[in-house]
């Protein structure tokens, strides 16, 4: 630690640009990207904040030019129509030696196919991204995220998938009917798509309404854990930055902060220090929000895992650090030294 405070106190020059990459949806706006935007200016690093929907490359001889519709430093987007067009504000000039990416508000809610192709370009061309279009598609997907869990042997609420609109008691029976139990779409962030359901009855109802509206769709039964709250811990290169206590939410069972819990910092013991280590480790995490509900000896029982966000908001997280340092400040500095540029 000594070493990495002492190469952090000798640099003169911030040693790396930063392009976020965001996506200001109307029913989902992302407020962590231009927060990392306007720290990162803070800090003195070049930091383009660009806008994902009509954004384009163009290769040079020097690396990309990436160009995007203009967007403030709030995070609003100014997109053309064909009654209000928009010209693209000036290019920012990126190359894989110097310039790290950031994906953000890029959740499988938001159209992301043009993001998965600008990723897997860049990824391709060296670029470091935060997170890796592996991690994204693991987290992304719940059932994913639960299966790499099973396979990395970490603790998690049993799971099963829902594979038909007539399956759902099936996978009740799989839970021995134990009542009540959490729904969940495999697709979702926030909060959004999950569901607390008290009975059969109400089981067959929800996923028929879920499967009448999109037959395709991914649906998860998964045990109910009773909890005051849940943690929610900062991973970054294989370190964790802090954790937050969320409270359940008077009324509801969910602790989004999204949703209205008031989080508060919290002390880890070593064994969730270690257990949230394995699970960002085993998505291939290099920046991620790890989620647990903790057991009741925290000292020598492992937590449950719920899942690994890569995308985590920082909002509520810098808030509650605020008496003590900037969360995102803590998070850019890390990528300081090129050592956590690296796979893990």
């Amino acid at each position: 630690m000594e070493k990495f405070s002492s190469f952090l106190n000798e640099q003169k020059d911030v040693p790396y640009e930063l392009l976020i990459v965001s996506h200001d949806g109307i029913d989902d706006v992302n407020e962590t990207g231009p927060l990392i935007h306007r720290t990162a200016k803070k800090m003195g690093i070049k930091s383009y904040l660009a806008e994902t929907m009509g954004s384009y490359m163009e290769d040079t001889k020097d690396g990309k030019i990436y160009y995007s519709f203009p967007v403030d430093d709030k995070g609003e987007a100014q997109l053309s129509t064909t009654k209000t067009p928009v010209d693209y504000q000036k290019g920012f000039v990126i190359n894989p030696k110097k310039t790290l990416v950031m994906m953000r508000g890029l959740n499988p809610r938001a159209s992301c196919e043009s993001w998965k192709v600008q990723a897997g370009t860049l990824e391709h061309e060296g670029y470091k991204l935060i997170n890796s279009v592996r991690c994204n598609e693991i987290c992304n997907d719940k059932w994913h995220n639960h299966i790499i869990f099973m396979r990395e042997n970490i603790q998690a609420p049993k799971t099963f998938l829902v594979r038909h609109a007539e399956g759902s008691l099936d996978a009740a029976k799989k839970l021995n009917n134990k009542y009540p139990m959490i729904l969940k779409t495999a697709v979702g962030s926030i909060g959004v798509g999950v569901m607390y359901v008290e009975s059969p009855k109400a089981l067959e109802g929800i996923v028929q309404l879920l499967y009448r509206e999109d037959k395709y769709i991914d649906i998860l039964l998964q045990e109910y854990i009773k909890t005051d709250y849940d943690v929610r811990v900062i991973v970054v290169a294989g370190q964790v930055m802090g954790a937050m206590k969320r409270p359940i939410v008077s009324g509801d069972f969910r602790s989004n902060v999204s949703q209205g819990s008031k989080p508060e910092m919290h002390e880890l013991t070593d064994l969730e220090i270690s257990e949230s280590l394995r699970a960002a480790k085993a998505v291939d995490g290099d920046w991620v929000g790890v989620d647990f509900i903790p057991s009741k000896n925290r000292e020598t029982d492992k937590p449950f895992f719920i899942e690994v966000n890569s995308n985590p908001g920082l909002t509520g997280i810098e808030e509650t650090f605020s008496k003590k340092f900037s969360m995102t400040e803590k998070i850019l500095k890390m990528f300081y030294d090129r050592d956590n540029w690296n796979e893990r």
